[in-house]
């Protein structure tokens, strides 16, 4: 209210002769002069230090001057430090323009509070004139609660956080007399006695306090909602984690008695590390677990909790007595996709986050281990039930297909990864799960053949693959990378593969896992991608998925022992004799000289050449349960304004380097929801994009025109798109007339 009341009295006095002269005989009240710049009023100002009477003769005489030259017809205050009685050149302004006294201005602001609220004031002047400063920007119910005295002057819940982002440049920006308040407020609020201190050293402490409160619960209110606040920010944040890194936290901390929310990595680590160690302990676990659900479930300071704590979770609550339940194939199938998939994935990121650090990830692997021996035992109980309907899917699937339909063939994308992918992209679009066996061996060779062609044929090159699906379909199948994939790209059936995941794994072995969050980015975006440009069904399908075997010592894989002629895998042996072993699994699979495939009742692979990151062809639920999914665009619930390229037929013969693409929205509406549309025009070339336009809104009945250039290309391909969603809305081929420019003769 300190600037509107101030307004009020310069706007009464300024609009008769646009002068008006501000006595501050104490000068005390320079914080009003960015008031007035801010309302584009100019001020001149005599000098406080000029002291000699022909000094400020002359100093008036100069700023008279300016006032009628430089701000003539101009709104102008003369902001003077000395009693009226003393000038000389501004003497007469006062009287013949209009003048503000602001020699006691404690006087004015009472008078004007008393105006506004009817209230009168006891502050005492200094505090009276500290609290005008304040005042600007403030409302009259704050000046009621100050002069009632029920508000504090300085509200350290709005001021504490700009003050320890950057206490120097905060403290420098305050009037002294605030600045000293402020100063006594945050020494109030640390317990201590005033003194000087540095602005950064004070703020130190506050931050110190803070984080002490938090390693041992003991922290005020007014610090836990700093705190709060300062980790919900993203402008201010990174001065909180400087902070962190800076703060020596005290070794002796008991991390379980720490604030559930505290921002400190080494507390959750020592209270991992203690799980870990005492996983056997079944009692201790979900005494330390229910105590963490606190801090994991907290919608606080998620930036400060590990992720992996929910993977944690999800490994120690699962519950596998439920496997008893399951009294026939299907119901197992049902029980692993539906909560075990879950913890192959839980342990999957702890492995990403642990790897390197084997006492936390030996013990975890132990415990997981035994509950993947469990779901293993049920699993090999079904063995003779088990039946692939992988055998031809491509070619059954194509035979029925509709225009617009993809299928991307993922190599190694176990169901926890596509039901990740699902999970995310269900948000936007309608997904259907079900679930496709693998057959054996789940190898790429072998279950990619078995996608592709059918019939229990092998073929060993994708190519050929490729060419007998679109023998066996007769539709016009379009074969691509899925990395390739871009709106530039158009077919009505359409077939991706994704190799990412099992060649990165055996090029990488264990330090692919790193990058698996990468590659279910991938599926997220290019599944997006296929639906905004239009396909009706976008599937996924895999040839296997993969075990990950974490830490792994020669004595724990499997012996080899095989009579007669054999081909030895890391989790098959191929054979040219029938053998004898209870451990073993056999499937005839004629293959070459071969005629049987072993696999263990185990999820460790046989003793081989080469590494052991991840391993295929094995007989486990983790390699042969594989999605089979599929998106669709779910049915929008409003109507949306429709927007086409409306001059198709003049971009098929362009006699130019430069054509224009004319866009244009329908006039009537389908309801009031679609009024409205942002777009967007991209051109490609040969599948890349090189140029695109900026983003246009469009209402009913709008036309808009776009001039582009082919740069040098004969022939681009113009797809506009929804700037909101992606989708695409319309497409056309550009070409570019092979005639001269004859300039229009």
């Amino acid at each position: 209210m300190t600037e509107q009341w101030l307004m009020q009295d310069i706007n009464s006095l300024i609009q008769h002769r646009d002068r008006v002269v501000l006595l501050d005989t104490t000068a005390q009240c320079g914080f009003v002069l960015p008031i007035l710049q801010q309302n584009h009023i100019n001020v001149l100002q005599t000098n406080v230090s000029v002291s000699e009477q022909w000094q400020q003769e002359k100093e008036e005489l100069l700023i008279r001057y300016e006032g009628e030259t430089t701000y003539k017809n101009k709104p102008l205050v003369f902001y003077v430090t000395r009693p009226q009685d003393k000038l000389s050149f501004l003497f007469d302004y006062c009287f013949t323009h209009g003048c503000l006294d602001l020699s006691n201005p404690q006087d004015w602001l009472k008078r004007k509070i008393f105006a506004s609220t009817g209230l009168q004031v006891n502050l005492d002047s200094p505090m009276l004139l500290t609290a005008a400063k304040l005042g600007i920007g403030k409302d009259l119910a704050w000046w009621k609660k100050i002069v009632q005295n029920l508000e504090e002057m300085i509200n350290l819940d709005d001021e504490l956080l700009p003050f320890v982002n950057n206490p120097e440049e905060y403290l420098a920006s305050k009037e002294p007399d605030i600045k000293r308040l402020f100063e006594e407020k945050i020494h109030e609020l640390l317990d201590q006695q005033y003194m000087s201190k540095p602005a950064k050293t004070l703020a130190g402490e506050v931050a110190k306090r803070m984080f002490d409160g938090l390693a041992n619960n003991e922290i005020s209110d007014s610090l836990l909602q700093l705190y709060y606040k300062w980790a919900d920010s993203s402008t201010y944040r990174p001065s909180l984690e400087k902070y962190i890194h800076d703060y020596k936290l005290d070794e002796s901390i008991n991390p379980w008695n720490s604030h559930p929310d505290h921002c400190f990595k080494t507390l959750d680590l020592i209270e991992l590390r203690q799980i870990a160690d005492n996983y056997r302990d079944k009692s201790f676990v979900a005494e330390k677990l229910q105590k963490l659900k606190k801090r994991i479930f907290s919608q606080k300071v998620q930036v400060f909790v590990p992720v992996w704590w929910k993977d944690l979770l999800v490994l120690f609550e699962t519950n596998t007595d439920d496997l008893s339940k399951c009294n026939n194939l299907n119901a197992f199938i049902e029980y692993y996709a539906g909560t075990f998939s879950k913890v192959d994935r839980a342990i999957r990121n702890l492995y990403v986050a642990f790897l390197n650090t084997d006492a936390i990830v030996r013990p975890l692997q132990e415990y997981y281990e035994g509950l993947n021996h469990l779901v293993l035992q049920t699993w090999f109980d079904f063995y003779p039930a088990y039946k692939s309907d992988q055998q031809g899917y491509l070619p059954k699937l194509f035979a029925t297909a509709k225009a617009k339909t993809a299928v991307i063939v993922g190599d190694g994308v176990r169901y926890e990864i596509a039901d990740y992918v699902a999970t995310e992209l269900q948000k936007h679009f309608k997904v259907e799960k079900e679930i496709m066996l693998a057959d054996m061996p789940s190898e790429t060779e072998h279950n990619m053949s078995a996608l592709y062609v059918g019939g229990n044929e092998v073929l060993s090159v994708q190519k050929d693959r490729e060419i007998r699906l679109t023998q066996a379909t007769g539709k016009n199948i379009v074969y691509m990378q899925l990395e390739q994939l871009s709106y530039g790209n158009e077919a009505d059936y359409l077939v991706l593969t994704y190799k990412d995941i099992d060649s990165s794994g055996e090029k990488l072995q264990q330090a692919a896992i790193k990058l698996f969050s990468e590659f279910e980015a991938v599926l997220v975006e290019k599944i997006t991608l296929l639906l905004n440009m239009g396909y009706q069904e976008v599937y996924l399908v895999t040839d296997h998925g993969f075990v990950l075997t974490g830490l792994l010592d020669e004595a724990d894989k499997i012996e080899p022992n095989a009579i007669g002629k054999k081909e030895v895998h890391e989790r098959f042996i191929r054979t040219a004799e029938k053998q004898i072993n209870s451990d073993w699994i056999c499937f005839e699979r004629p293959y070459n000289e071969f005629k049987y495939v072993y696999a263990a009742k185990n999820h460790r692979p046989f003793k081989s050449k080469g590494v052991y990151g991840f391993s295929h062809g094995g007989f486990t639920p983790q390699e042969l349960i594989i999605p089979k999914f599929k998106f669709t665009k779910a049915r929008a619930q409003t109507s949306k304004l429709e927007v086409l390229i409306s001059n198709k037929s003049e971009l098929n013969d362009v006699p130019t380097e430069l054509f224009v693409i004319k866009l244009e929205a329908p006039k009537t509406l389908a309801d009031l929801f679609g009024s409205q549309r942002k777009v967007q025009i991209k051109l490609y070339v040969g599948g890349r994009e090189y140029l695109s336009s900026d983003i246009i809104t469009f209402e009913a009945g709008k036309k808009e025109v776009k001039e582009f250039s082919f740069n040098k290309n004969s022939q681009v391909q113009a797809i506009l798109l929804d700037a909101a969603t992606q989708e695409q809305l319309d497409t056309v081929i550009i070409k570019k007339s092979n005639l001269r420019d004859l300039g229009g003769l």
